[in-house]
């Protein structure tokens, strides 16, 4: 028999095509299943990660006078929000900021774990629904790394980042002493 014929019969042969067509589909469902998993990581990362900041803003919203211990309890409270994450650091700001008028807001204080504090009476840029002048705001700036459990989406690392703010409940604005 020469090539050709074979190569006929070859082409008309039906059985094992399932078999073909799996192999050749496989390795397409395994990178969708793995980058999936992996997407999914990346959300759940980010979506702890904005719950820790808008936590931590309410927390401080609510106080009337912020103090060293319990700014320490902040950053403690920071394993218990980013829970079951185990990876890199959060990087965390928080800050208090007096909106002078509708174009100005300044820091009153401001506190920073991984991240550097504000400096009094250094100016923010606020959204537009936050700018009332005479009140305050409570600011969270939360950030960190991540790194897809299994490289297959991300090839290096992203920062992500997220800010709460939070209007002062009790006070206006609230002292740290």
């Amino acid at each position: 028999m020469n090539l050709r014929h074979r190569l006929r019969r070859f082409g008309k042969e039906r059985k094992g095509l399932a078999a073909l067509e799996f192999a050749i589909l496989l390795p397409m469902m395994v990178f969708t299943l793995f980058a999936s998993i992996e997407l999914l990581d990346m959300l759940d990362s980010n979506r702890r990660l904005e719950n820790a900041a808008s936590s931590l803003a309410d927390v401080v919203a609510r106080d009337t006078a912020v103090t060293d211990d319990e700014v320490t309890g902040f950053w403690a409270a920071l394993d218990m929000l980013m829970f079951p994450g185990e990876g890199p650091e959060v990087n965390i700001r928080i800050s208090s900021v007096n909106v002078v008028n509708a174009s100005t807001a300044q820091v009153v204080w401001s506190e920073g774990q991984g991240l550097t504090p504000r400096g009094v009476s250094s100016t923010v840029t606020l959204p537009a629904g936050m700018m009332t002048a005479g009140t305050s705001v409570i600011m969270a700036e939360a950030e960190m790394g991540y790194s897809g459990p299994l490289g297959i989406l991300l090839d290096r690392p992203v920062t992500l980042r997220h800010t709460a703010y939070r209007r002062s409940r009790l006070i206006d604005p609230i002292p740290r002493v």
